[in-house]
């Protein structure tokens, strides 16, 4: 069960509470572009890391994980791949239609949901059919 549930979903459905319930930042500054953390750098820029770049980093994180998991077969991985579309398909309805969504850190992150399902059903592929060509090989000699 778990293997089927795509893990963008989380990032997707903490990214809409957050936007939706305005229960962090304000209408001024969304919670996306407050500031995290300021870091002084050696060459003597400051480098400012807003909650958008954390959501992105950790989104980035579970897109590692997505790619990692889409090499295994089975229904469970298909099942996964479909469910990354679903999560696709919604996340660009919320960036195309809901206010709130319309920005560079939804943008990526929708991007990142591309990537999942595209990566997850060409690794599924390439994999079957080399599968496929080893099964061939094997049973004809």
């Amino acid at each position: 069960m778990y293997q089927m549930f795509p893990l963008l979903a989380i990032s997707m459905i903490v990214f809409a509470v957050l936007t939706l319930t305005g229960a962090v930042g304000t209408e001024a500054v969304p919670w996306y572009d407050m500031l995290f953390i300021e870091l002084p750098m050696v060459s003597g820029d400051l480098w400012k890391v807003t909650w958008g770049d954390i959501f992105l980093l950790s989104s980035m994180g579970l897109l590692f994980v997505e790619l990692l998991r889409s090499t295994k077969t089975g229904s469970e991985s298909i099942m996964n791949h479909a469910l990354s579309v679903v999560v696709f398909v919604i996340a660009l309805l919320l960036f195309i239609i809901v206010e709130g969504f319309g920005n560079s850190v939804f943008f990526l992150f929708m991007s990142m949901t591309f990537l999942d399902f595209m990566a997850g059903f060409i690794v599924t592929t390439v994999t079957a059919r080399r599968d496929l060509s080893v099964a061939e090989g094997v049973g004809g000699k």
